[in-house]
């Protein structure tokens, strides 16, 4: 089915050295951010631009710590992996994002974090 490109944070995995074995394009290191739902302390976070089979990310999904979650794109789609669910987008029909986002509401990642870049932005990487 095609490779997606997605970004992983390495603090969201069980394993972050799972990234050691992936292709990875990009990465980038933040500077300390405060996260109180991880962390009483600030943490940075290091964040890796890979590229993977629809069948890799299937079983990353156990390897993802609960509160966090990684996404992937292609062409036309998105894939938001939480946990507990994945959630096939359109990457140009935000109505569909919906789900994905009050799930990620639900587990209390704050909104600002549930935007699912699809280039190389990732937000705000200060």
């Amino acid at each position: 089915m095609g490779t997606w490109n997605g970004i992983l944070i390495a603090e969201s995995l069980r394993d972050p050295t799972l990234i050691n074995g992936m292709a990875v394009s990009r990465a980038h290191i933040t500077q300390p951010v405060q996260d109180s739902y991880h962390s009483d302390s600030p943490i940075r976070w290091h964040l890796y631009w890979v590229s993977l089979t629809e069948g890799e990310i299937g079983q990353l999904q156990s390897q993802l710590e609960h509160g966090w979650y990684a996404h992937f794109w292609n062409q036309d789609q998105i894939l938001v992996l939480y946990k507990d669910k994945l959630f096939k987008m359109n990457k140009r029909s935000k109505s569909t994002w919906k789900p994905a986002i009050e799930h990620g509401l639900g587990m209390g990642i704050p909104k600002e974090q549930l935007d699912f870049p699809t280039d190389d932005s990732a937000g705000n990487l200060s």
